[in-house]
């Protein structure tokens, strides 16, 4: 037999399924996000609010400013190293920046979410 704490949480995304791919933390319905760093009012399969979780405010910059400087030092050294032509760094920073940025706050802000939830007692 299975414990019922195992069954309620069965099937359920954790932390970088919610993030990669917008599944709801309760259910696990691809319903999380409605744009490449925004929550989704609510989800559309069971009706949990993600407004009233939603990290707001300043708390992010702690995790964005540093990671800028990694991205802007990451590439500096690689034009000292490789010197590659100036369209081909400015079409590679154009693609990974952003990359790396949104799938930051993605990432960032599905754990703080999972965390309040948590702490809310919405989550087990």
């Amino acid at each position: 037999m299975t414990d019922s704490t195992e069954q309620a949480t069965k099937g359920q995304g954790g932390l970088t399924r919610a993030a990669l791919f917008g599944l709801c933390p309760r259910c696990g319905a691809r319903s999380l996000w409605d744009a490449p760093a925004a929550f989704a009012p609510s989800c559309r399969a069971c009706g949990l609010v993600f407004e009233d979780y939603e990290p707001r405010g300043r708390g992010l910059y702690f995790v964005l400013l540093p990671l800028t400087f990694l991205l802007i030092a990451g590439a500096l050294k690689l034009d000292d190293l490789v010197r590659p032509p100036l369209w081909l760094m400015l079409a590679l920073i154009v693609v990974v920046v952003p990359g790396v940025i949104f799938g930051t706050l993605r990432l960032m802000k599905a754990a703080l979410l999972i965390a309040r939830l948590r702490a809310a007692g919405v989550l087990a």
